[in-house]
């Protein structure tokens, strides 16, 4: 009895040995690497909290409660109902730099779990495309300076209650409206953090008129610098800077301003939640005209500022990312079907708009031009070439350098010789992405997938998507991009083939975006065939290891090693 248990013991680890290496074969031919390890973009990866800890040298929080917003996500926050907290501010101010750790905490400790932020520096950085500058600023941001104060006049019509620089100071701020005429409102410095209600009818910093909307409930504006003498106990004021505030009466004063008035009492204010998920539901819906998403539908796409876009760019992990914007007919037309599988593989869409101000003051407002980067013609062109020379260097599009159709702009503006040009692409144009992926001749690989594919929502067009040739082409090509992504496993640096091919047709039909010109791209892995060779010979090998390793078993007579200890 004990020999035939010693016989089926060792046949039981032959097999075990035999599935374990069989295993690692089959797992080194087809690497799965899961998003959540990699840092990549599963659906429960928060970019938006990494970017903010990262942005912020001061904050040192992981998880803080600030959530970035765009422009049009503050326009479309600022006609819903409810009560919402929002800080106006950006790390390149070193005001708001000075405070942010101390808002952060105080939020904490309030129970608040959302502030939302909206830097009127619209690539999170260069002043020039700074939209809070007044009329005849030599700043380039001053031609869009109508963005902010439509916002003003629109929706923060109390704001001169709660401001230093009032409508009739000399530090107002002066935009033309869409009728040409000229509007003076008061100019908010940054850090600027309140409490945000449109319906809200009590003037909490005077008295209260009958009729009267005051959507900023509470305003706190306080400008501090950090004190390096003084390190983390002092701030030195601003405005006098020979002056200091300690940080234990900062504290105070920004809780009794904001955080004291809110909670669950009868006297207090429950703040209201306002999603990514939110904003693309109500964009798309409004802009198409159409319910391209049910209320209660999962939305797994988050928005992007241009420098949250720049700071994902250099993260190192497989994220899948999507060019393009509600204005958009073509992009309308596919969104939803984008959007099905990533809640279907449980991944998240990082959607950047080229349109900084989503067009919305164009469509709504009369107004008509709009902040399209990628356009030669728009003053922040250079915004698009380099963002695609740094970090999308093989991206492939329809529109080639070589065809003439182009982005550039001029590195000296006096000079026609000093044009820096670039791929246009064509929204929605959707991509796996991984910076540290490199071609078989080194050379910088980062898109392991791509779709770029002009169809719309227009039933009578040979390119509605409705159709069931074009829904499956759109689909097939969806899945292929996030196959490339979820079986991509490149480790920095690692050297992998070029995994797309490209077949594009065009027609001369125009649409509200961009051309409906169909470009049909699909990805494949050409790299299967090599790993299933791989895999074959691997278990081959492994067979003919185990037989040997029985038949001189078999020849020894022993169940265990010469030793007898099994």
């Amino acid at each position: 009895m004990s020999k035939i248990r010693s016989q089926k013991q060792s046949a039981s680890r032959l097999a075990i040995l035999f599935w374990a290496i069989a295993a690692l074969v089959l797992a080194a031919a087809f690497p799965l690497v899961s998003a959540a390890a990699d840092g990549s973009s599963s659906s429960d990866y928060d970019a938006g909290k990494a970017y903010y800890n990262a942005d912020y040298a001061n904050l040192g929080d992981e998880n803080s409660v600030f959530q970035s917003i765009t422009w049009e996500e503050a326009v479309y926050l600022f006609q819903q109902e409810g009560n919402y907290l929002i800080l106006f501010g950006g790390s390149w101010c070193p005001n708001t730099t000075a405070v942010i750790d101390y808002i952060n905490d105080a939020a904490k400790a309030a129970g608040v779990d959302t502030v939302y932020n909206l830097d009127f520096r619209l690539d999170g950085t260069n002043s020039d495309t700074h939209i809070r500058e007044t009329n005849g600023s030599d700043k380039s941001g001053a031609a869009y300076n109508y963005l902010y104060g439509e916002l003003v006049t629109r929706y923060l019509t109390n704001l001169n209650d709660w401001v230093e620089y009032k409508a009739d100071s000399e530090s107002a701020l002066t935009y033309t409206n869409s009728e040409g005429k000229d509007v003076t409102v008061p100019k908010v410095q940054v850090p600027f953090l309140f409490l945000y209600n449109k319906d809200n009818t009590v003037n909490n910093a005077g008295e209260s008129v009958e009729g009267e909307k005051y959507p900023i409930v509470y305003g706190f504006e306080k400008m501090l610098y950090r004190d390096a003498n003084g390190g983390k106990d002092l701030f030195t004021n601003s405005k006098t800077q020979d002056d200091t505030t300690r940080v234990t009466d900062y504290e105070e004063q920004l809780n009794n301003a904001i955080f004291s008035h809110i909670g669950t009492g009868s006297d207090k204010v429950q703040l209201s939640s306002f999603t990514d998920a939110d904003y693309i539901r109500l964009a798309y819906n409004e802009k198409s005209g159409r319910t391209l998403f049910e209320k209660d539908d999962k939305i797994n796409i988050q928005t992007l500022t241009y420098k949250q876009l720049q700071w994902l760019l250099n993260q190192s992990g497989d994220y899948l990312i999507l060019f393009g914007g509600s204005w958009c007919g073509n992009t309308q037309a596919v969104i939803d079907l984008i959007n099905d599988y990533a809640v279907e593989n449980n991944v998240t869409i990082y959607n950047f708009d080229t349109k900084f101000d989503g067009g919305y003051a164009k469509k709504f407002w009369g107004y008509e031009g709009d902040i399209h980067i990628r356009d030669s013609e728009n003053v922040f062109a250079n915004l698009y070439v380099d963002l695609v020379n740094e970090y999308l260097g093989n991206i492939e599009t329809e529109y080639t350098i070589e065809s003439g159709n182009y982005i550039y702009y001029l590195s000296d503006p006096a000079d026609e010789n000093t044009k820096v040009i670039a791929n246009k692409l064509q929204v929605p144009y959707f991509f796996a992405y991984n910076k540290d992926v490199v071609d078989e001749n080194g050379h910088d690989a980062p898109i392991l997938g791509y779709v770029e594919k002009m169809y719309v929502l227009d039933e009578t067009s040979e390119d509605y998507i409705g159709s069931d040739k074009n829904h499956e082409d759109y689909t097939t090509a969806t899945e292929s991009v996030i196959n490339s992504y979820k079986t991509s496993g490149a480790a920095p640096n690692e050297t992998v083939t070029d995994s797309t091919n490209s077949d594009s047709t065009a027609s001369s039909a125009d649409s509200s975006s961009d051309s409906n010109a169909q470009t049909e791209t699909e990805t494949q892995d050409d790299n299967l065939l090599p790993k299933i060779i791989v895999a074959i010979v691997g278990v081959v090998i492994v067979v003919g290891v185990v037989i040997f390793i029985a038949v001189n078993k078999k020849k020894s007579g022993h169940g265990g090693d010469d030793n007898g200890c099994c």
